[in-house]
Formats: structure tokens, C-alpha cells, sequence
């Protein structure tokens, strides 16, 4: 079992592009890779996910724990490839600034990963060397495995770098030219989404050239290769506590964010997870038990998610009638009566009298979150972890009666009430990550397989 952890010195270093490059050359060679990403991250995830060809998880000892960062990567480890860790932000940049919980850092630490710093050679030369000794430093229980430069200006940009690490001790393990067309164009957010503009062929077989050519893939397998072999984790499957359940799951250019430990639970706990799409779906799928929509751009797609009437009401009159559903961040704001914003006003779902403004108050922000009132996640004392991350504001909260959530922000902030209820319909802006809680995913696929226990027989929706 191999692995690394590609880090960088801050964000915009090129840990994305070196990740896809090494991805696509080792994929090239018919080598597994397994992507990972620290932190809370869906865009840069899903580009991994795309060209490795399998899921990418996420790796957060704050919003999970120690042992579940290193059972996830037992897990999901290839025996025969590669177990790819792209960090996050710098190195040692986390959840908070006075330690490095969350960090890449951390990550490296607790499973023993062997960690490659990403240098951004745009604009330095001889200061490499200062930028790779510092980081190599920094803390002692940290050591690194070698650098790779990224954006090199040329063969002399390239010798001039090489000369200023090299005498560090540290292994230089590649270097990666400036190359425009393999830049992902960026938005509010991050990258845009696969599910926005997807990796084309072409770029895929670019970052492999590049990979294969600027990378010393061999010395990175073999530091890979290096990592002690981690405690053999259980397979995290239990037997589900009854029949099983159909939960759709929205999945578009509009709502892609979720966490695919999210899903493995819900499917360990007995939830068939139907796709489909609010932007091109006239109507839901048939037999749906409950309702997941998470995060994405629905603001980007406000004017297509309004022309589509016949689902907007669909979904309307399903959580009249009691359905379940679990709507994060995006997903909320669809739920609600309008979002609002250069454009114009568009009109969504209106199940929560609310409506979004964008662009509004951009958060980020992790989050721990206490259950105060029942809800499709479960009872009243349940304690999860997660994170908050928009560019969209509230214009006032929805009026509802009850709040499912008490919510303390980091770093210092006081609670505050959120996770709006509307009958079985939970809306809130929170990415949670069940992993801190995985009951909940058992709770919300009970609470869909009752309501579908109690349904009418005749479905109502689309014969999937």
C-alpha cells in the first residue's frame, strides 16, 4: 500500500495541478489511484475523482476524528496502486491559527504519510530555497519527502531552483511548466465544477504528457511506497436495519456538493440512491421514500432551476404531503421562495418563506452543530461536525416554528440557531460530515423508509 500527500505553501501553489498531472500519468500506466482531499472540498475533489476514474473522500480529523481519517484511507487504499492525498490551503493552515488542527499537516501526521511540498515558482528563483527550508522546519515531527516546482518559467528558471533546494537535503521531485491551456477557469467558490466544465480528453492526455515528462513518477512511487503499512481498518458496513429505501439525490450543474461518505452511509444503512436532475427532470423519480439536495450553484442556474415549474411544484407538493428531505447549503436556498441577484428575481421551490440574495455575505467557516429538535436526522442530542461555505446571504430567516440546530462557528463563535423546519423538510447551509455523527445517516434512511411504509401504493413520479 502506497501513498502520498501532495501539500503547498498556501493556496493557488498548483497542488490541484500536480495531483491531476500525477492522476493521469499513473492512470496512463494502468496504476489504480485513489483520491483523497483534506479539508472541506467538493470542486477540487470531484476533478480528482474525474480522472482517477473512482470517488475521492474527504480527509478531516476536526469535522470527523483521528481514527476515522485513518480508517477511511485503510479502506480505500489500493493494495496495488497509489493512494493520492491532495491537502489543503499551506501545509499548516487549518482550522484554527494558533495550531494546525484540520491541516494537511495533521493529516500527514496521524496516518503517516510521506508529504511533497508544492513550490510556486512563478516570480521566485533563488528564494525556493528559503520557501523549502522553511517548511522543512517548521515542525520537527514533520519531515518532507521531497519539492515539486510548478508554473517554471524555463530549463535556466528550472536550474537556478533546483540549485537553491538541492543543497537542503530535500529531493527534488519534479518540475511543471506554465501551461494556460490547462488552467481551470475559476468563479465565486473555487474552480468551476466538473459538472460546469469537465477536464476534456485532450487536457487529460496534457496533464499525463506533463506528468510523465516534468514528474520523477519513479522516486515518487518509491516515496510512496515508503509510508508504513496503516491498521487494518473494518470495512465500516453494518447490516441495514430494514427494507430498503429509495432516497433521490440530486445531481446536476446545479447541486453537486456532497460528501461521499455521506453516501456510503446512507447506503450502508439500506437507502438506494436515485439521481436525478431539478435543471433537466420534469418530474422526481417513482417511489422515493425521501429527498437529498446539497450544495452547488443554483445561483448560476437560477433562471433554468425557475423555467422548470413542472419539478419546482412536484417538490413543493411532496414535502406538502410529508417527505423527507435533507436540503444543504444549495439545496436550501432552491427550497426557499426566490433567489434574487443581478439578474433578476427568480422563483424556486417555497418551502421555506425566505428568499437568497447574490451575491451576498461570502462565510466560510467550520462549524459544530447540536441537535435541538427532532428532525429527519434524528433526536434531540446528537453532535455533528461540519462547515459553512457561500456567497449567498439570507434576506431574513424563514418564520418557521422550529430550529433543528444550534450552531458554534470557529474559531470563538457564540451560538446561534439554524437547520430551518418545514414538516420532514430540514434546510440549512451547513455541509455536515456524518462521519461525526454516522447515526444520522441511519435516522434520516429510517425516517424515509417510514414515510414510504405509510405512502399510498401508487407512486407518484417519473418510471425510472
Amino acid at each position: 500500500m502506497s501513498r502520498i500527500l501532495v501539500a503547498g505553501t498556501g493556496t493557488g501553489t498548483g497542488k490541484t495541478t500536480v495531483c491531476l498531472a500525477v492522476a493521469a500519468a499513473l492512470k496512463r500506466r494502468g496504476l489504480p489511484v485513489a483520491p483523497f482531499k483534506v479539508g472541506p472540498d467538493f470542486i477540487d475533489a470531484a476533478h480528482l475523482a474525474g480522472v482517477a476514474g473512482r470517488p475521492a473522500r474527504a480527509l478531516d480529523a476536526w469535522m470527523t476524528s483521528p481514527d476515522w481519517v485513518r480508517a477511511c484511507l485503510a479502506r480505500h487504499e489500493p493494495p496495488e496502486g497509489l493512494a493520492l492525498i491532495e491537502g489543503m490551503m499551506g501545509l499548516f493552515d487549518g482550522a484554527g491559527g494558533t495550531d494546525d488542527r484540520g491541516s494537511s499537516a495533521e493529516v500527514a501526521r496521524l496516518t503517516a504519510t510521506p508529504v511533497i511540498l508544492v513550490v510556486d515558482a512563478q516570480g521566485v528563483a533563488r528564494s525556493a530555497g528559503a520557501l523549502a527550508l522553511g517548511f522543512a522546519r517548521f515542525d520537527p515531527a514533520l519531515s518532507l519527502a521531497g519539492v515539486i516546482f510548478n508554473r517554471v518559467g524555463g530549463a535556466f528558471h528550472r536550474e537556478t531552483l533546483e540549485s537553491a533546494v538541492a543543497p537542503l537535503g530535500v529531493p527534488i521531485l519534479g518540475a511543471l511548466p506554465w501551461d494556460p491551456a490547462l488552467a481551470i477557469p475559476e468563479r465565486h467558490l473555487g474552480l468551476l465544477t466538473p459538472e460546469a466544465r469537465a477536464l476534456s480528453r485532450e487536457q487529460v492526455d496534457r496533464f499525463a504528457a506533463l506528468g510523465g515528462a516534468g514528474l520523477d513518477l519513479e522516486r515518487i512511487l518509491d516515496v510512496a511506497a515508503a509510508a508504513p503499512p496503516l491498521p487494518e481498518a473494518p470495512d465500516g458496513a453494518t447490516a441495514p436495519a430494514g427494507s430498503a429505501v429509495r432516497i433521490g439525490v440530486a445531481r446536476d450543474a446545479a447541486f453537486s456538493f456532497y460528501y461521499q461518505d455521506n453516501l456510503d452511509l446512507l447506503e450502508a444503512a439500506g437507502a438506494i440512491l436515485v439521481p436525478f436532475s431539478p435543471l433537466a427532470d420534469e418530474r422526481l423519480p417513482a417511489g422515493l421514500g425521501g429527498l437529498y439536495l446539497g450544495g452547488g450553484y443554483p445561483e448560476t442556474e437560477a433562471a433554468a432551476l425557475a423555467d422548470n415549474r413542472g419539478m419546482r411544484e412536484e417538490i413543493r407538493q411532496a414535502v406538502a404531503a410529508g417527505l423527507p428531505v435533507l436540503a444543504e447549503c444549495g439545496g436550501f436556498m432552491y427550497l426557499c421562495r426566490a433567489i434574487e441577484g443581478d439578474s433578476g428575481r427568480h422563483e424556486m421551490v417555497g418551502v421555506f418563506d425566505a428568499v437568497i440574495r447574490f451575491p451576498g455575505r461570502g462565510t466560510l467557516a467550520y462549524c459544530a452543530v447540536d441537535l435541538v429538535h427532532p428532525s429527519p436526522l434524528g433526536p434531540v442530542g446528537l453532535t455533528l461536525r461540519g462547515h459553512e461555505f457561500h456567497a449567498s446571504s439570507l434576506v431574513e430567516p424563514p418564520p418557521v416554528r422550529s430550529h433543528a440546530y444550534r450552531v458554534r462557528r470557529l474559531p470563538a463563535g457564540g451560538p446561534e440557531v439554524e437547520g430551518y423546519l418545514v414538516g420532514n423538510a430540514l434546510g440549512t447551509y451547513l455541509h455536515l460530515h456524518w462521519a461525526s455523527c454516522p447515526e444520522v445517516a441511519r435516522n434520516f434512511v429510517e425516517t424515509c423508509r417510514s414515510h414510504a411504509a405509510a405512502r399510498p401504493r401508487a407512486p407518484v413520479g417519473r418510471v425510472p
